[in-house]
C-alpha cells in the first residue's frame, strides 16, 4: 500500500523574491521533494497583477511576498496559466483581495464550470487576445497541449516579456536570472516526468516564440532566462527528443502490447 501523499512545502521551505526589473518580481519557492522552484511573478503595474500563486501549501508564504510590495487589496488580476494546482492551488487570494481570476477560455469552459466553490467573477482570454494593466499590454497565446490542453501563455508587449508557464523550465535552485545555457537539464527533467505527450505542439510554440524574440523569459520553475541565450532553448526543443516515453514523474510504465 502507498503513502498518501501531502503537500511538503507547508511543512518547510522558505520562499524569495527578487525584483528582475522595472517593477517585475519574482517569488520563488524551492521544493526539496520534486528538486525545483516554484514560481510566482508580481507585476507592479497601474493594476497589478499576479501570474501563478503557488501550490495550496505555499500560497500564505507568497502572500507576505506581494504584501512586501504592494497592499494585498491593490492586487487586481491573478493569473494563472493553466489548470494544475502549482499554478492556482493558492486561489485563496481571492477571499483577501479584491481581486479577478485570469484564465484562458479553455480553462474556463472545461475547468471552472460545475466545481463548488470557483470564483465565477472570472475573465478568460482567447488567442492574441489583450489585457491592459496600465503602461503594460498583455497578449495571450493559446498552446494547446504544451503540458495541458487548457494551457495558455502571456506575452507582455511593451517590454517583450515571456510568461510561458511549464515551457524552459529548469531543475534546481538557481540564482534569478540567468544567462547560462541549460537545457539538456530542461529536456532531461522533461523525459523524467513526460509531461508532454508529443513534441510537436511543443515545437510548433516553441517557433512562434521564438519569433517573438522575447528579452526575458520567466518559467514557472528554474531560473528567468534572458534574451540572449533563449535560442539555445528553442533549438534544444527542436532538435531533441523530450515526449513522453512510458516515464511519469521517473516511474516506469509497462508498456500495453
Amino acid at each position: 500500500m502507498r503513502e498518501i501523499g501531502k503537500n511538503k512545502f507547508s511543512e518547510h521551505g522558505d520562499v524569495e523574491i527578487s525584483e528582475i526589473g522595472n517593477g517585475i518580481y519574482r517569488i520563488s519557492g524551492f521544493d526539496d521533494a520534486f528538486g525545483i522552484t516554484f514560481n510566482q511573478f508580481l507585476i507592479d503595474d497601474e493594476q497589478p497583477t499576479l501570474i501563478h500563486t503557488g501550490p495550496f501549501g505555499m500560497y500564505k508564504k507568497i502572500e507576505e511576498k506581494v504584501k512586501e510590495v504592494i497592499p494585498l487589496q491593490k492586487l487586481t488580476y491573478v493569473a494563472f496559466l493553466h489548470f494544475e494546482s502549482d499554478e492556482w492551488g493558492g486561489m485563496a487570494f481571492l477571499d483577501s483581495a479584491d481581486a479577478r481570476l485570469v484564465c484562458s477560455d479553455l480553462s474556463s469552459k472545461l475547468n471552472l464550470t460545475g466545481w463548488y466553490n470557483i470564483p465565477v467573477d472570472h475573465i478568460s482570454f482567447w488567442d492574441n487576445e489583450t489585457l491592459k494593466t496600465g503602461k503594460r499590454i498583455f497578449k495571450f497565446i493559446m498552446t494547446p497541449h504544451v503540458h495541458h490542453w487548457d494551457s495558455m501563455m502571456i506575452f507582455e508587449e511593451t517590454t517583450r516579456l515571456l510568461f510561458p508557464s511549464d515551457l524552459f523550465i529548469q531543475p534546481g535552485n538557481n540564482k534569478p536570472v540567468i544567462e547560462e545555457d541549460l537545457s539538456d537539464k530542461m529536456l532531461a527533467l522533461y523525459r523524467g516526468a513526460g509531461i508532454f505527450a508529443s513534441e510537436w505542439p511543443v515545437r510548433q510554440t516553441s517557433k512562434r516564440l521564438e519569433s517573438l524574440s522575447p528579452k526575458m523569459i520567466f518559467p514557472m520553475h528554474g531560473s528567468c532566462i534572458d534574451g540572449s541565450v533563449f535560442s539555445k532553448y528553442t533549438d534544444a526543443i527542436l532538435n531533441n527528443k523530450f515526449a513522453y516515453s512510458d516515464v511519469l514523474l521517473g516511474q516506469k510504465l509497462e508498456r500495453v502490447s
